[in-house]
């Protein structure tokens, strides 16, 4: 059997050319010197080529684009949100009320302290109150018979001192019994008769959950003394560690994505980098508190928000093509598509960060690369010329 060439190699080679006969006419450059290829609607469609849009960020946090830019750190208590919770007066712990890691709201017991030297305290402030009610009593009475010519103006200020200082000393001791646990009404019944009492409770000062209770039932503690830690309800911090090639993607405001457990905020970076691992401290913040991140947890965030510069734009991964040592994608146009050059940044899951010429919302092609590249590469029919039959 004889070989017909004509018959084997011209449907081989029609079909192997076909998607860039489909393109007809030549790659041109405009004014910008970026290069065209011009391609009406018909010839896009038979080419099948598909386009998507470049974005400047992902629409909604259920959508978002997770990040190569990795981070690891651990979740940490902010620093405004711890509160300790102290003795008022000396004394001997004789009731533990709650436990720690338990939740707690403002003004619940947390220990009860035998304590003389509370009581004494409360007897003061009785003492005090009582002094204060009789120098303001011999004050009034003072002015009056200055006024009527009585008395020298001198005794009416030393009954005035007196009347301050003493109104002072009340004032300090009811300070302390209100540290101590004690709200305005019961102040005010010690000074009306009340019985003052040696148990001194020492209650939460804040809603959260009680980190720490280092206190056991007999233990003598000292006024000041430390008796809980709480930490507030609010949002948690993440510390985390960025390296030096990760660094210049970051930004104070960029927003981080925990795998199920909401985003976070970057609200500090260091500006200085650890000798022992060259990597820098990065903080950043819950966007809205959530229970699934702990103190103390391990956990790795996602860079969402594109790197520095607001001309980064998230495209399609598949949509970027090289040419020698630069990076394309074709962008739509009235006139075809545009070969725009691009600086490729993150990778971000199928998607890149990219920055070059190109405009949000702008068409970048996905699909039909092989005939795009054809027709950039010179395979395209020159500009004018009757479409080939084989493509039709």
């Amino acid at each position: 059997m004889m070989f017909q060439p004509h018959t084997t190699l011209v449907p081989l080679l029609r079909t192997l050319l076909l998607p860039f006969l489909l393109i007809g006419p030549a790659s041109t450059f405009g004014a910008d010197g970026i290069e065209q290829l011009p391609m009406n609607a018909k010839q896009i469609s038979r080419a099948g080529i598909v386009t998507a849009p470049a974005v400047a960020a992902p629409a909604t946090a259920a959508t978002a684009v997770g990040n190569a830019v990795v981070l690891s750190g651990t979740v940490v208590t902010p620093a405004d949100s711890l509160i300790l919770a102290a003795a008022a007066a000396n004394g001997v712990v004789q009731q533990v009320h709650t436990s720690s890691l338990q939740r707690v709201q403002t003004g619940t017991a947390l220990v009860t302290l035998f304590s003389p030297a509370w009581m004494e305290t409360q007897r003061e402030y009785v003492q005090l109150s009582t002094q204060s009610h009789l120098a303001a009593d011999k004050l009034l009475r003072d002015e009056s018979l200055f006024a009527d010519g009585i008395i020298s103006r001198a005794r009416v200020e030393e009954s005035r001192a007196a009347a301050h200082l003493v109104r002072l000393a009340c004032d300090q001791r009811a300070q302390t019994l209100h540290a101590g646990g004690l709200n305005a009404s019961a102040i005010k019944a010690l000074s009306t008769g009340g019985q003052p009492t040696p148990l001194l409770i020492v209650r939460a000062h804040s809603a959260g959950t009680l980190l720490e209770l280092p206190v056991t039932i007999g233990q003598q503690l000292e006024a000041g003394m430390a008796v809980a830690k709480i930490s507030r309800d609010g949002p948690l911090w993440v510390e985390l560690q960025a390296s030096a090639k990760q660094l210049p993607m970051l930004a104070v405001g960029a927003l981080l994505d925990v795998a199920q457990c909401g985003q976070l905020r970057v609200i500090a970076i260091s500006p200085q980098i650890n000798g022992a691992n060259q990597t820098a401290q990065v903080r950043a913040r819950q966007v809205e508190p959530k229970a699934c991140l702990k103190t103390n947890a391990f956990v790795e965030a996602r860079l969402l928000t594109p790197p520095r510069g607001s001309d980064a734009l998230l495209v399609p991964a598949v949509a970027m093509v090289r040419r020698g040592s630069a990076n394309y994608v074709f962008v739509r146009n009235a006139s075809g598509f545009q070969a725009v050059p691009v600086i490729s940044g993150a990778v971000a899951g199928d998607q890149l960060w990219v920055s070059g010429a190109i405009a949000s919302g702008a068409q970048v092609a996905v699909r039909g690369l092989v005939a795009l590249k054809g027709a950039w590469a010179g395979f395209g029919e020159p500009t004018g010329a009757p479409a080939a039959k084989g493509s039709q």
